[in-house]
């Protein structure tokens, strides 16, 4: 099923409207799930990254929901990742029945502090969030500084360095520098974002790193126990997007960790 064919969900209904979002779109068609999966893309990234996902999560009974971030031109806007998480807070909150919070790289950052909002305030919280490919906050960045000042050509050195990009897609002459600009706005968030973790999260975490991830490197996942002091890490297989190279990978360690007692060991 192709992404323009996807069911589009409000996304913290009109409250998320002044934040840069519009919507979640729900991947594949299914009865009564046992639980949903809401997945945050990466920076630059939009729900097409997890347009297949539910042929590997759909037949363990798990709905998949990804994020859509409205994109809008000119620096006369700039959304942050606090209220991208409370539109996700909100919107999740609106979800019938048990769900999961996964966010990648970016994503993972919004998805930790929508965690963090989620358990400020009375209500349902998650059942896990699951944290892929991303450094805890406060971690220095690799990515050029100042970065909405950075030259196309440091952005796109950067870009390949992560690898997961098509080459034909970043010399686009059109889709190039549209996916650079929103790569920058999107890095921006990571640049302003000051945490206010008073306290370690309370919900369960998943931390998902990869070996060769060269911008994530495997002993930086254990800073996350600092905000989630039994966080559950585990290290694939692949680069900066593993999540996207081995979906069924990511979905039995999902339902692993998900499932009543100690996790499966053998899993990586």
């Amino acid at each position: 099923m192709s992404v323009e064919r996807a069911e589009l969900v409000t996304l913290g209904g009109d409250r998320g409207r002044t934040d840069g979002t519009d919507g979640m779109r729900r991947m594949g068609r299914m009865g009564r799930p046992d639980r949903t999966l809401i997945c945050v893309p990466h920076a630059g990234g939009s729900a097409a990254a997890f347009h297949a996902w539910h042929r590997v999560f759909g037949p363990r009974g798990t709905a998949v929901l990804a994020v859509h971030w409205e994109r809008r031109d000119g620096s006369e806007h700039r959304s942050s990742i606090e209220a991208r998480a409370a539109s996700l807070a909100a919107a999740a909150r609106e979800l019938q029945g048990p769900w999961i919070l996964l966010g990648h790289s970016l994503g993972a950052l919004i998805v930790a502090e929508a965690v963090r909002q989620l358990e400020s305030s009375p209500g349902p919280l998650p059942e896990r969030a699951v944290l892929c490919a991303s450094t805890p906050p406060g971690t220095p960045r690799t990515f050029p500084p100042d970065v909405l000042q950075a030259s196309d050509a440091r952005m796109a050195a950067y870009v390949r360095r992560l690898g997961g990009t098509d080459e034909r897609i970043l010399t686009d002459a059109e889709f190039g520098p549209r996916l650079l600009a929103a790569l920058r706005a999107d890095l921006d968030l990571i640049e302003r974002y000051a945490p206010d973790f008073t306290r370690p999260l309370a919900t369960p975490v998943s931390v998902y790193g990869a070996t060769a991830d060269r911008d994530v490197p495997v002993q930086s996942l254990e800073g996350w126990r600092r905000w989630a002091p039994e966080a559950r890490v585990r290290v694939f297989d692949g680069g900066h997007f593993f999540p996207h190279e081995d979906p069924a990978a990511i979905c039995r360690a999902v339902t692993a960790d998900c499932a009543p007692g100690e996790p499966d060991r053998s899993l990586r």
